[in-house]
């Protein structure tokens, strides 16, 4: 299970979500899980989606 603090180091610099599962967790290939929590984190006001680009960096 991907740790909001784990998401949060790994987001250094602003990721797509497939290279951001495969820093944070290279042997699971569904990203469901991931998904979930970056929503629950942007929700929550602690990362942002940038649509135009398509991926997710700290707010």
């Amino acid at each position: 299970m991907i740790k909001e603090e784990e998401v949060l180091a790994a987001l250094d610099k602003p990721r797509a979500l497939y290279p951001l599962q495969q820093r944070l967790d290279p042997s699971n290939k569904n990203t469901d899980g991931l998904q979930e929590l970056l929503l629950r984190m942007r929700a929550a006001g602690k990362v942002k989606f940038d649509i135009h680009k398509g991926k997710w960096s700290k707010a």
